[in-house]
């Protein structure tokens, strides 16, 4: 049969996890092979960013964002979108625009921390409260004290990579770090996110534009 379109209601959500991702790489390849349209309903973000052209993401029955995988991931459209794609999701913490400059913007977190933000919008101003997103995968260990100081409160050791679950001033932050870390839990950390992509939202959500 040749079909002009396949609708697949998570066809994958009853398998295990060893035979989700073999299956997943078969309708892939199927898909490839036939050239239809196939409209795929999931739950699952890895196997929406892994097999979808375009990603319709839905909250409620409204439409959030409708972008391809890289789109949802680097520019999401609010924070429902920013907190729905990667895993695991992105954090949120609670800043002010402090400072404002050509080109850039100063948030200060509730901890005090100053973060600069790339920025060429002309939305924001002195005063404003946001949300800044930072994905875990972003943040790096750090041996400065002028990063931001957190108490680890788990450590989960995956051999390829360790995720480090810590508390920044009352505030939950996780970071993805590669390799193998000597750290436990109880220990004293510094995270960095010198250089990462830094995400800003308003009060209603919304993503800031200029960033």
């Amino acid at each position: 049969r040749r079909p002009t379109a396949f609708l697949l209601d998570e066809p994958l959500s009853n398998l295990d996890a060893e035979l989700r991702v073999s299956t997943r790489a078969e309708l892939a390849a199927l898909h490839a092979r036939l050239g239809s349209t196939m409209i795929y309903v999931t739950h699952d973000q890895v196997e929406a960013m892994t097999l979808a052209h375009r990603i319709v993401v839905m909250r409620a029955g409204k439409i959030e964002q409708v972008g391809t995988p890289l789109d949802l991931y680097n520019t999401p459209a609010n924070r429902f979108v920013a907190g729905f794609i990667g895993a695991p999701h992105m954090n949120f913490l609670a800043g002010e625009v402090t400072e404002l400059q050509t080109g850039t913007a100063t948030l200060t977190t509730s901890g005090g921390h100053r973060l600069l933000v790339p920025f060429s919008g002309h939305s924001l101003s002195v005063g404003d409260k946001l949300t800044i997103g930072i994905r875990p995968q972003h943040i790096t260990l750090a041996g400065d004290p002028g990063s931001l100081a957190v108490k680890v409160r788990l450590v989960e050791a995956l051999g390829s990579e360790t995720v480090i679950h810590a508390d920044l001033n009352g505030e939950k932050l996780l970071a993805v770090v590669s390799g193998q870390k000597p750290i436990s839990p109880g220990d004293e950390a510094y995270f960095s996110v010198a250089g990462a992509p830094l995400h800003l939202f308003d009060r209603n959500g919304l993503r800031v534009k200029g960033t």
